[in-house]
């Protein structure tokens, strides 16, 4: 074992042991029913508006409710959710045009499916996907950039259920489009509220969010507590297959030790594992001692643990600095002693498992004596204490924040604080609450240095949310974009257009690798590694399709105990 794997072995937790005697000491698990789930979640949702400061913690909790009009299952095939035919060139329902301007544009043709109701009864109109691409075209609200809106530069309402969308491009993903919002319940908050703090102040979605007008999915949310629990039950509109669960409990606790001991006890059927619930670690542990008591569910996943790094600060504007940081930290020994190495090291935003993946471009494998190197070659050298210091006498001091409670960052942050001081790089670690995380230090990039969090690159989801210069959170986007680190290049910005415009896999393919080709050289932000889409759950759930590539709530109402 490395002396890196050495001092990884020291941080891992032996809460799983002391759980484990405690739950087999109690009396007997609590009984569940067998027509409810208890989920149980770390980080409770700061707002529920389903558009808005949109992460992975809300998008894995707002689906149960509100669908998205397609979404992508675990065979990386596009479905029609809330529409009744997929549009594509071969069926004719998305054609490329040509534009008044001379460009070339598409137009998507999308017809809701009959039936579509909101949970009070209203019918889903094409006046509620209008009603939404002109909120996320208003520049003072600022809605998500997953799948957005403004993608489409017009929208003509052919009749009650169907409209066409006009594209002033041509894009891959002109098939993919988001949730949409009902106008009958938002359209008069909207007019009353035209600015987003005030907008999400009095959105409904806020102040009642238990109002089954909110929601089209085949799950109402029906009950909320803030900060312990969100309770779904079935939407009697819906009019899809019906649940077999009546009611999906979302039982929150304070860290993931207390999600095992209470998964251990019985009071929770399920946990996700990594970033929202327990460690990884923790899951081999318990897989070890109890193989048969639980399901373990793992598939590929396209959620990438990476570092942003602030390019505002002066010390991390120098490329050597950053490719001497990713080359400091031995990311393949975090995989093994950590995760057993089923969570692969990630050498840019796309798996090695992905079709796409560029296996030639720039890797930084660890070698801490290259990282030295490269931090002498910028002028910094060891000082007395053994941090770097440079020719002004300034330390090589970073801050490092990441969300308090999530014990799987908590243990990675003490392995790079570790790791980095090895290399004359002084790491001081900063765990705050998701609501200042997601708020002040993300959207407002008040974080001084590097930033841990995770962003899923799914099959619908173009880079430009995180690398385009457009997606800068700032004033004037409202905060929308994770591009966190404000990394700005036009080759980069020119080849993701080249990438959104690829309708064929292989002209896909190539732009993918001069996407990936330029991120290993700039390195906006420092790739850890790939989170497998991981759940632990009773044995008695079925159709649970847990390896979907958008989020597993989407396919809900599939979900059954025997």
């Amino acid at each position: 074992m490395t002396s890196a794997g050495k001092r990884l072995k020291s941080f891992v937790t032996v809460a799983l042991a002391t759980a484990a005697l405690t739950s087999l000491s109690s009396a007997g698990a609590v009984a569940q029913a067998k027509d409810q789930l208890v989920v149980g979640q770390l980080q409770f949702l700061t707002n529920f508006h389903p558009l808005v400061q949109v992460n992975n913690t809300k998008r894995l909790v707002i689906n149960y409710s509100l669908r998205p009009i397609t979404a992508f299952d675990e065979n990386v095939v596009n479905h029609c959710i809330l529409c009744e035919t997929l549009p594509t060139i071969d069926n004719g329902l998305a054609k490329i045009v040509d534009l008044p301007d001379g460009k070339k544009g598409m137009k998507v043709t999308f017809k809701l499916r009959e039936g579509l109701a909101w949970g009070d009864g209203a019918p889903v109109t094409s006046k509620d996907i209008e009603f939404t691409w002109k909120m996320a075209r208003d520049p003072k609200i600022g809605f998500s950039n997953y799948n957005s809106w403004t993608r489409a530069s017009a929208l003509e309402i052919v009749d009650e259920r169907t409209v066409v969308l006009t594209i002033p491009q041509i894009i891959s993903s002109y098939n993919s489009w988001d949730q949409v919002i009902p106008e009958h319940l938002e359209g008069p908050v909207y007019a009353a509220n035209p600015t987003l703090d005030a907008y999400v102040k009095q959105s409904l979605y806020n102040l009642q969010p238990t109002n089954p007008g909110l929601w089209n999915g085949s799950f109402l949310l029906s009950d909320y507590q803030i900060g312990t629990r969100i309770v779904f039950t079935p939407n009697p509109k819906w009019p899809g297959d019906k649940p077999h669960l009546q009611r999906i409990i979302l039982s929150y606790r304070d860290n993931s030790s207390s999600l095992l001991q209470n998964l251990l006890a019985g009071s929770v059927d399920a946990v996700p594992v990594s970033p929202g619930g327990i460690s990884f670690s923790q899951m081999l542990d318990l897989k070890n001692q109890q193989p048969d008591k639980f399901t373990y569910h793992l598939a590929y996943g396209t959620n990438v643990e990476r570092i942003a790094v602030n390019f505002d600060n002066p010390i991390l504007k120098d490329k050597a600095v950053r490719q001497a940081i990713l080359y400091a930290i031995d990311r393949q020994a975090i995989s093994d002693e950590l995760f057993g190495g089923l969570q692969p090291v990630a050498n840019g935003i796309l798996s090695s498992e992905n079709a796409y993946y560029n296996k030639d471009m720039t890797l930084y494998s660890y070698d801490a004596e290259k990282s030295k190197e490269l931090l002498e070659s910028a002028g910094w050298k060891p000082g007395s204490d053994g941090i770097c210091v440079n020719d002004k006498g300034e330390r090589l001091s970073l801050e490092l924040v990441s969300t308090a409670g999530n014990q799987t960052r908590e243990q990675i942050a003490q392995v790079i604080q570790s790791q980095l001081k090895d290399v004359c790089i002084e790491i001081t670690n900063n765990f705050v609450p998701l609501q200042e995380f997601n708020g002040e230090m993300a959207r407002k990039r008040k974080f001084k240095a590097l930033m841990m969090s995770s962003i899923d690159f799914s099959p619908s989801v173009s880079p430009r949310i995180a690398l385009g210069s457009d997606a800068i959170p700032g004033p004037k986007n409202n905060g929308v974009g994770n591009n966190f680190s404000a990394y700005a290049n036009p080759e980069m910005d020119k080849a993701i257009s080249e990438l959104e415009a690829a309708l064929d896999p292989e002209t896909a393919k190539q732009k993918w690798a001069a996407v990936q080709k330029i991120f290993a050289d700039d390195l906006p932000m420092l790739p850890l590694y790939f989170y497998p889409r991981a759940y632990v759950t009773v044995t008695d759930l079925t159709n649970f399709r847990q390896g979907t590539l958008d989020p597993l709530q989407i396919w809900s109402e599939e979900w059954q105990r025997q």
